[in-house]
């Protein structure tokens, strides 16, 4: 008795609305552009800056005051939290964009490729750079008990050559309550604003080379870089403001074209679902994969005939 299974095989590089990964060991990074995927983020700003009406912590611990200023803090999480087979209680949160793993003294400002020996590991780099505290940049952090997570927010800091302002945030996941394959944490990282502009001039570089945003292991040889000194991998869509991205060991099914509500079937509900999106003037909240059936780039009547057609079967 013979049997046969179809096995997917990627041929060339993904492309750019394709996930970036996996790693060997199996993580992915899926960002706010990849809209076939049921795991691909939206971006959904939580601010935590007592500032502007948030309610998180600052850590006012934390100080970079520009050149040789860099720092770092530990803190232990609510919850523990598992990456690259690891758990983890206790996280390193530095003032130059990253998160490492455990307890580090490090607060490494220039930014390297990952995976690389270059900087802390295992790390999360939202947006590795040499950043200063200084004109009112701060870090926040919230444990958001209702929402299970852990928020890390760098807000309103400035970058250290050219003094552009970056707001993001690394979201990380309580593993109890989003699970995975492999029970690994998942991380959501948010830009709400993001001016990538320490770039090389003359002949050295002492500020590090744009950013640099990935993850990578323990032993600095595994990971994914999303992007390193302004140049993004083949599947990695460039990151703007209100971007977000979804690091996870999470495979995902493509999703149909049709399937509004996201029950993994096109049936009469999608149908009515679609047309009281279009009545009340609200198509924008609808994911344009799904419900822009014909592709012509809207989303209006012709889109409900063709999805009563494709349910008809005619």
């Amino acid at each position: 008795m013979h049997f046969s299974h179809l096995v997917p095989l990627q041929i060339g590089d993904p492309p750019v609305n394709e996930p970036l990964g996996p790693d060997s060991y199996g993580y992915y990074i899926y960002d706010s552009g990849d809209l076939l995927y049921g795991v691909a983020p939206y971006y959904n700003w939580i601010e935590i800056d007592d500032r502007y009406s948030g309610d998180g912590d600052y850590l006012n611990n934390l100080q970079d005051g520009g050149n040789n200023g860099d720092n770092s803090v530990t803190v232990t999480l609510p919850f523990t939290f598992r990456m690259y087979g690891t758990d983890y209680s206790q996280i390193t949160i530095c003032s130059n964009g990253w998160i490492g793993m455990g307890d580090t003294d490090m607060a490494s400002f220039r930014n390297y490729h990952i995976p690389g020996p270059g900087g802390p590991s295992p790390m999360i780099a939202g947006f590795w750079d040499d950043l200063k505290l200084t004109g009112g940049g701060r870090v926040y952090t919230k444990y958001d008990e209702t929402g299970h997570s852990y928020i890390v927010q760098w807000s309103r800091v400035e970058t250290y050559q050219n003094g552009t302002t970056e707001t993001f945030q690394i979201i990380l996941r309580d593993p109890q309550f989003y699970f995975t394959p492999t029970g690994d944490g998942e991380a959501l990282i948010q830009y709400h604003t993001f001016n990538n502009t320490s770039s090389t001039t003359g002949s050295a570089q002492t500020h590090g080379n744009y950013c640099t945003i990935g993850i990578e292991d323990l032993s600095n040889t595994i990971g994914l870089e999303y992007t390193h000194n302004n140049s993004y991998a083949n599947a990695a869509m460039p990151i703007s403001n209100e971007t977000a991205l979804l690091i996870t060991t999470r495979g995902s099914t493509i999703r149909m074209r049709g399937d509004v509500t996201q029950d993994n079937i096109v049936n009469l509900y999608d149908i009515l679902t679609l047309v009281d999106y279009i009545l009340a003037d609200q198509v924008s909240y609808l994911n344009p994969y799904l419900a822009d059936i014909n592709g012509d780039g809207n989303v209006n009547v012709l889109d409900v005939i063709g999805m009563v057609q494709a349910v008809m079967d005619y």
